[in-house]
């Protein structure tokens, strides 16, 4: 008997939530949309990836800006990594306020390694990504394929990464300030016709740490690829259509342009504070209580010489 009772008071409750999901028309029980679901954000080297980057096989591109593709190596203990110029960029901090982040080139992220060759680094015509502190950074060149042996002792202490015995690409990297005109000319004709020169870029660093510390350091970058601030703020996700190049804010109910309903928004929250109440009613109230035939029958005697009588009860407490 007692199991009968229990099962019609939970479902009781089912029919109640299932009226509320009707009645509210938004609840839990609603119809979200796969973009917003699809764009949560993601981890990477203990850094939130959101518009307008997205990780490369892990989100999908709708959820990012064209050209803010990064891979992700190692996953969230390993580090993000953005393509500029056909080489690989460690992404060292993201700055979402501002909309600007700190990069470096992979080639220079140890100072025990040999330094590969690389390119000339070179921003999107699209400008998509320009130079925060244009100002205050240098230009570096770096010369590939030096014959130490044959060159300046002098010229020996602009060396960086391995030495020339362990390096398996043939001779050393020399790096030096662009603007030190009598250096580079000297390096330029005595590293000789097989050398490549790559033009780099890196934060003035006031005197702290050397060349390659400056190197590992990187850089700052500003991005340009629609405002998101407006669509974060409604409750949605930002993402971009390639296919029409527009800017989308994807929301739980669907795709807007630039923000979420609020409305629907609010719906779905009061939709579930209503079936919390509910939850809570028929905890307090639908649920049945089970007494002793004994209890029930001692209830039905008071004042009439059950469990209790008249005498024990207030003056103005009426017994009819």
């Amino acid at each position: 008997m007692n199991q009968d009772i229990i099962t019609f008071f939970y479902c009781c409750v089912i029919i109640n939530i299932i009226l509320l999901c009707v009645l509210s028309r938004t609840s839990l029980c609603a119809y979200v949309d796969p973009h917003y679901l699809a764009c949560e954000p993601q981890i990477c080297g203990n850094q939130s990836i959101r518009y307008p980057f997205y990780i490369q096989g892990k989100q999908q591109p709708f959820c990012g800006y064209p050209g803010f593709a990064i891979s992700c190596a190692d996953g969230i203990h390993g580090f993000p990594t953005l393509n500029l110029s056909n080489t690989s960029y460690i992404i060292h901090q993201i700055f979402y306020h501002n909309e600007s982040l700190r990069v470096s080139n992979a080639a220079f992220s140890s100072n025990t390694s040999c330094i590969s060759a690389t390119h000339n680094l070179t921003l999107p015509p699209t400008k998509t990504f320009s130079f925060l502190n244009r100002n205050h950074n240098k230009d570096i060149l770096l010369f590939f394929g030096c014959n130490l042996s044959s060159m300046p002792r002098e010229l020996i202490d602009y060396r960086i990464g391995c030495s020339e015995a362990t390096n398996k690409t043939g001779g050393s990297v020399l790096a030096l300030y662009k603007d030190d005109v009598k250096t580079v000319r000297s390096v330029s004709k005595s590293c000789g016709s097989g050398r490549k020169v790559v033009d780099t870029v890196v934060e003035g660093s006031e005197g702290r740490g050397g060349m390659e510390e400056e190197l590992r350091r990187g850089f700052m970058l500003n991005w340009t690829a629609g405002d998101c601030k407006l669509c974060n703020s409604t409750g949605g996700r930002c993402g971009f259509d390639s296919t029409i190049f527009t800017f989308q804010c994807y929301c739980t109910d669907r795709i807007h342009a630039f923000k979420c309903d609020i409305i629907v928004a609010e719906r779905r929250s009061n939709a579930s504070m209503k079936i919390g109440l509910a939850l809570g009613l028929g905890n307090g109230i639908d649920r049945p209580s089970f007494f002793s035939r004994g209890e029930v029958e001692g209830e039905n005697q008071y004042g009439l010489g059950g469990n209790g009588n008249n005498s024990s009860l207030p003056s103005n407490v009426s017994t009819n």
